[in-house]
């Protein structure tokens, strides 16, 4: 079964509040149990909910601030089940992310895009992040 149009367009808002919220279970809704997800901080693509569990909630714990806001509408494609959407992330770095790091205390602000593939059940199957982490690991001081 295909994903309908109207579960693309909604998708995005969706996982952004879901990191927004800061809620394991709840953003584990929105991804696949089998997701292959692939972002500039992670060195190998994530594959399944217990690595997506941990980099939220390194993410989490590293910014507990952390907030994305949508910018601009989605871009749909029905025909493949993907949908992108800008976003931008801001938060400040008051815990220890990535492990070992030190904390800085600096707030920042990035802006990125990500391009999911839905499945019909409204969970990613595929997520594809794309900022510049150069700015992130900046602006907390890592680089």
């Amino acid at each position: 079964m295909s994903v309908s149009t109207s579960t693309l367009e909604a998708y995005p808002q969706r996982y952004l509040d879901a990191w927004n919220q800061r809620d394991i279970a709840t953003a584990l809704a929105v991804i696949h149990p089998n997701v292959h997800w692939e972002d500039p901080l992670l060195p190998v693509p994530l594959i399944d909910h217990d690595g997506a569990a941990g980099f939220l909630g390194g993410a989490w714990q590293g910014f507990p601030d952390l907030r994305f806001e949508a910018v601009g509408d989605p871009l749909v494609d029905a025909a493949s089940g993907r949908v992108a959407s800008a976003w931008r992330m801001t938060g400040t770095h008051t815990g220890e992310f990535p492990a070992g790091a030190p904390i800085s205390g600096n707030a920042f602000t990035v802006l990125g895009t990500d391009i999911w593939e839905v499945d019909a059940e409204g969970r990613a199957t595929s997520v594809h992040a794309y900022y510049d982490s150069l700015v992130l690991l900046r602006a907390i001081g890592l680089a």
